[in-house]
């Protein structure tokens, strides 16, 4: 009796481990990897400050509010930003004064035209060295022009909308993950105004701004 206990004992014990043993082997078979890291938008807002060359010789402001997409394992990524800008330029020129008939006499007036470029800008963006990139992209939109002169001949002022673009190319510096600054160059495009001309078009924009990631 003693024995054929003992037996018993012996063979429910083998069972239940063989049993363990089968139960660890299927949890082990159930095991998922986890997914893959998907790209991931994230949103930023910055500004510039900046100087346009050429004729018209003038300083220009930027606000931008955008997106980036960056893809783990990537060292490059994609953004689009809407932008806004402002340049003045103030001049004082002289009108012919037409009550004076017996000679050409010129009255001064004060001339300001504003341009306001609203644009949406694309920016391929990649790794250059340790927390330098380098960056191209391009915009287009519209400029928002203003025309207002103040003389004793002419007063009044002119509003008009003109096609506005430029492509741009520069580099940027992440000083951490939230903060960078760049600089670059932009050549801009920009459709005649009051039938005057076109004063940004074919200049060249240089510019030095600040992001924020968030």
């Amino acid at each position: 009796m003693k024995n054929t206990a003992i037996t018993l004992l012996t063979g429910l014990a083998l069972a239940t481990a063989a049993q363990a043993g089968s139960d660890y082997s299927a949890k082990g078979k159930d095991i998922v990897a986890p997914p893959a890291p998907s790209c991931l938008w994230s949103w930023f807002a910055g500004g510039s400050y900046g100087q346009i060359g050429g004729d018209w010789d003038e300083d220009i402001y930027t606000l931008h509010f955008g997106a980036e997409r960056k893809c783990p394992g990537s060292s490059c990524s994609h953004a689009i930003y809407l932008e806004v800008g402002f340049t003045e330029k103030e001049e004082t020129i002289g009108y012919v004064d037409p009550n004076v008939t017996s000679a050409v006499v010129l009255r001064a007036h004060d001339v300001t035209l504003d341009i306001i470029p609203i644009t949406l800008n694309y920016k391929y963006e990649c790794a250059l060295t340790g927390n330098l990139n380098w960056f191209v992209g391009a915009g287009a939109g519209v400029a928002l022009v203003d025309l207002d002169i103040d003389g004793p001949v002419v007063n009044g002022s002119e509003d008009e909308t003109v096609f506005y673009a430029h492509v741009f190319a520069g580099l940027t510096y992440n000083v951490s993950e939230s903060f960078e600054v760049f600089g670059g160059a932009r050549y801009i495009f920009m459709d005649d105004a009051f039938d005057g001309g076109a004063p940004l078009d074919s200049e060249i924009h240089y510019d030095l701004g600040v992001r924020f990631n968030f």
